[in-house]
């Protein structure tokens, strides 16, 4: 465990002992915040980003406690957001947690696509990127399998869409969804994290491929003009 934290921390830019600093920082905002940890320790769009959009997370909880245990940690999710940003400076993109609520332990099984339509049908907006972190997701198309991610267009209007997070997901799994988010289908491009099939390069490893980097680039102006995305830089001091 700590020899892959000092690996992800190298790909981030940090030194270990920043890296170190971090995971104590995020795990005392627990403590203290609660919840709210989720917003206040997992970072900041990074400076050089010129669009940042904004991360509306839906956490599922467990039962037996007054506020419920979260199915992840903040520090999970700081993980997954800034592989996400790393990966997306490539368009001058970046992101960062606009809001988190909780949602209750039941329905955090996700099992059908009707279980994925209703996780966002009375909580969706626009402006923002809305991603639920789930305890199980099951795979639709394989019985008893289950998958890490999701990009999920809400079936009765699909212009409606959000990231489906289980609880079992690397570090990558957020970026390649919102990968998907930003137009991009799967691909096979070796280098790409779009591309699913088996190769020897590592996932931590994996980028988005030139022509990708050119979809989302202007997929990302198209959402801005459409409101479907808002940048959050223009309203940070």
């Amino acid at each position: 465990m700590l020899t892959a934290s000092i690996a992800f921390a190298a790909t981030l830019g940090l030194l270990p002992t920043e890296w170190a600093t971090h995971v104590a920082q995020v795990a005392m905002a627990k403590d203290a915040l609660g919840f709210r940890a989720f917003e206040t320790g997992t970072g900041r769009c990074p400076e050089v980003a010129k669009r940042c959009y904004g991360l509306a997370v839906h956490v599922v909880t467990s039962e037996g406690t007054p506020e419920g245990t979260p199915v992840q940690t903040p520090l999970w999710l700081y993980e997954q957001i800034a592989h996400a940003n790393a990966l997306f400076a490539v368009i001058s993109v970046g992101f960062e947690v606009a809001s988190v609520d909780t949602l209750p332990a039941e329905v955090g099984d996700v099992q059908t696509r009707k279980d994925r339509d209703a996780l966002g049908k009375d909580v969706f907006g626009r402006g923002a990127v809305h991603v639920f972190v789930v305890e199980r997701l099951a795979d639709v198309d394989i019985a008893g399998e289950v998958i890490r991610g999701v990009h999920w267009r809400y079936r009765p209007d699909t212009a409606k869409r959000w990231v489906i997070l289980s609880s079992i997901a690397k570090s990558t799994v957020m970026a390649h969804e919102l990968g998907h988010f930003f137009g991009l289908p799967h691909s096979t491009y070796d280098v790409s994290i779009m591309n699913k099939r088996p190769r020897p390069l590592p996932w931590p490893d994996r980028v988005f491929a030139k022509p990708e980097v050119e979809i989302m680039r202007r997929r990302s102006g198209e959402m801005l003009a459409e409101g479907m995305l808002k940048n959050r830089r223009r309203r940070r001091r």
